[in-house]
């Protein structure tokens, strides 16, 4: 009985190594998106149903272009996926939340975040879309209403602190 154990045992921690290389992978490929402003890419890998809440993917990538027009290309630092947080299991789909790590310098600061972006997976696992928690879990769910209760939505942290500016001296002098 021990052996069948040790075999469901290491099944399980198969799946989940596996699920959680899976949400990487697609997390991966819709930071790329986002950072080389491919919003087929970015559109892809993010929430259906928030695709279509604009009207689809063109308007979709249409509003996220515009929403970060303003930012230059420079002053992203750093916009990666970080540790997988949570996987669920539900009746139809699997559910996880997977951090968000970036670090924008502009306007005489640097912004250091680590959000948190919900993730779903309609085929077992294999592909997997996104939307950003907002670190609020009735927020989460006016995206996703059937957002599983078991899912832990930790809070965003944000961290700014003014950039030294360059041939600047910091004592007194």
């Amino acid at each position: 009985a021990s052996l069948v154990f040790v075999l469901c045992s290491s099944q399980a921690q198969f799946d989940t190594s596996f699920i959680k290389t899976n949400i990487r992978h697609c997390a991966d490929s819709l930071t790329y998106g986002f950072r080389t402003k491919n919003w087929d890419i970015f559109t892809r890998y993010s929430y259906p149903a928030m695709v279509g809440s604009f009207g689809g993917a063109k308007e979709f990538g249409t509003y996220i272009a515009q929403m970060f027009s303003q930012v230059p290309d420079s002053a992203w630092k750093l916009y990666e996926p970080g540790k997988v947080l949570q996987v669920i299991k539900t009746g139809g789909d699997y559910q996880a939340i997977i951090e968000l790590k970036t670090i924008i310098e502009w306007q005489g600061s640097r912004i250091t975040t680590t959000s948190h972006l919900i993730g779903e997976s309609w085929n077992g696992g294999m592909f997997w879309t996104f939307f950003d928690s907002q670190g609020d879990a009735t927020a989460a769910k006016l995206i996703k209403p059937d957002l599983n209760e078991q899912l832990i939505i930790p809070k965003r942290e944000e961290t700014k602190e003014p950039l030294a500016r360059p041939g600047k001296s910091m004592s007194p002098g």
